[in-house]
């Protein structure tokens, strides 16, 4: 499948990226040996994880999500933007924030279907 790919994109003046390209298992077997998979002439790396839109899909028997990442980033936008913001009204604060912090979750809250987590007492 990965050799029809291949011919397609070159019959269409198009070329893959092998320093880009990953690939993860998922599933019950996700721990088993993998062989190569050739693109173009090159092995396409394996991987335990992979970044998609800012966040980390992980291998594992069911796909995981990690947005530790991206929680550090809103947090280092918020922390910046306080930082500079000696002396600045709130009104201007709050425009800050929206403009640069809350940009950091949208970006991702996209590919994410979250949820809150209700633990009952």
């Amino acid at each position: 499948m990965l050799n029809i790919c291949c011919e397609i994109s070159h019959s269409v003046s198009l070329q893959f990226n092998v320093k880009k390209c990953h690939c993860m298992a998922v599933g019950r077997m996700y721990k088993a040996v993998k062989s190569p998979l050739i693109l173009d002439g090159q092995a396409v790396e394996w991987c335990d994880r992979v970044k998609y839109l800012g966040i980390y899909l992980g291998s594992a028997k069911a796909v995981k999500f990690d947005i530790n990442p991206v929680k550090k980033s809103f947090y280092v936008a918020c922390n910046s933007t306080f930082s500079h913001s000696h002396g600045v009204g709130e009104l201007a604060l709050l425009t800050l924030q929206e403009s640069y912090s809350l940009s950091v979750l949208m970006y991702v809250s996209l590919a994410l279907s979250l949820t809150v987590n209700k633990s009952v007492s």
